[in-house]
């Protein structure tokens, strides 16, 4: 049987819009029945579109993905998913924004497939894992500043939306720009470095880029 091409496009919530994810993987030429697209949140893998295309895979075939927080948010349940497709099923994974992951570019040296995946998928985890440390730490550090101060902490602080901190994070690691995280959130340049400074508990702060 010839390898099939999939791909699966997915927001949190259904006033996201799909139309980047979407334009991007038919213009790689992939057929739009074959695309999956799925409204609903990312902390966890039971989702009835997802479930549904993992079935659909056969060894040989393609999953591509925009990008790594559209596939899920929790790195040890990605892991797990990333095994059971490329180990498991023996398909190949296809991360646009993320070259290093598309395991079709190692298939042909045996075990590098594997390897390559599994170092950047633990390296990704390691340091969203720091990068989220570092920021509760900020934000401890930054309320026991202002309280030291004399500051009130009557008014209620402003929601960060959904997918916040995935972003947040590539934004930190100069994955993304403010301007696409702004985008991608829609979200007011004001308003986002107020969300910064208020993510990472501190107030005044010159934000990067």
């Amino acid at each position: 049987m010839q390898a099939k091409k999939f791909a699966y496009a997915r927001v949190s919530s259904k006033d996201q819009n799909l139309d980047r994810q979407m334009k991007e993987f038919l213009s790689m030429g992939l057929d739009e029945r074959d695309i999956y697209v799925e409204k609903q949140s990312g902390k966890d893998f039971d989702r009835a579109v997802y479930q549904g295309l993992k079935r659909h895979l056969r060894e040989g075939d393609t999953l591509y993905i925009k990008s790594l927080d559209r596939f899920g948010r929790d790195k040890e349940q990605i892991l797990n998913e990333w095994h059971e497709i490329t180990k498991v099923i023996k398909a190949h994974i296809v991360v646009l924004d993320m070259p290093l992951l598309d395991t079709s570019k190692y298939s042909s040296i045996t075990g590098l497939e594997s390897l390559v995946a599994d170092i950047v998928l633990q390296l990704l985890s390691y340091f969203a894992e720091e990068e989220r440390l570092k920021i509760k730490e900020r934000r401890r550090e930054g309320i026991a500043a202002a309280k030291s101060k004399g500051k009130k902490f009557g008014r209620p602080n402003m929601q960060h939306p959904q997918e916040w901190e995935q972003n947040y994070i590539e934004w930190k690691w100069h994955q993304i720009t403010a301007v696409e995280m702004c985008r991608r959130l829609n979200l007011k340049k004001s308003t986002f470095y107020k969300l910064v400074r208020q993510y990472e508990g501190r107030e005044g702060a010159v934000c990067e880029g």
